[in-house]
């Protein structure tokens, strides 16, 4: 048997200690019944750990450059207006190219991760 295991088994009429392995009638009453009893002795250990993470993501802008891109987007049509032919699909050409290289400037995903344990 195991260390930490421990039998005992006594007749259910009269309490008298018995062997385990007892079959028959009690030597001492002379009646049949036993109550066993297992009692178990055990050590558990218990290690625990957290780990944890914090993501936030958030739009940052950058004022200025979003009011130049406005300007941009509402004055080009006014300058193509203005000069035609030529000279103004290259104005309108200048200042797209000028939109698109400003774009990702104007507004920035910035994502923020913290982690930790304990």
């Amino acid at each position: 048997m195991n260390k930490g295991v421990k039998v005992t088994v006594t007749c259910k009429w009269c309490g008298s200690s018995l062997s385990p392995t007892h079959t028959g009638p009690c030597p001492k009453c002379g009646k049949e019944g036993k109550k066993g009893t297992v009692k178990i002795k055990e050590t558990i250990g218990v290690k625990g750990s957290l780990n944890w993470e914090s993501r936030r993501e958030f739009f940052e802008t950058n004022p200025k450059i979003k009011w130049l891109i406005n300007a941009i987007t509402f004055g080009s049509p006014l300058l193509g207006f203005l000069f035609y032919g030529l000279v103004g699909v290259v104005i309108g050409l200048f200042f797209g190219f000028l939109s698109y290289w400003l774009g990702p400037l104007a507004v920035t995903k910035v994502r923020e991760i913290k982690r930790g344990s304990s």
